[in-house]
């Protein structure tokens, strides 16, 4: 039996990437602001909806005269 899928649900399958940042330089924000950004565009308009994420990329600016501390993360995400 062959089954076939639609070009959305091998999109969802394949997950996609969503970016978060802080300004502080405060991981767990930036994390949460990434994981936030993928569950509104992947659970919008379901009740229940469950994401499932795995971390892809840590990057960040420190220093300068403002003493700049930006962080930003890549989550890469599916609807779970």
């Amino acid at each position: 039996m062959q089954m076939s899928i639609t070009p959305e649900e091998h999109q969802d399958m394949a997950g996609q990437t969503f970016h978060g940042n802080s300004t502080e330089g405060d991981f767990q924000a930036a994390l949460a602001d990434a994981i936030n950004n993928a569950s509104a565009v992947l659970a919008a308009n379901i009740a229940d909806g469950r994401i499932a994420w795995r971390l892809c990329e840590i990057s960040g600016r420190s220093g300068g005269i403002v003493g700049e501390r930006t962080m930003t993360v890549a989550i890469e995400a599916q609807l779970n």
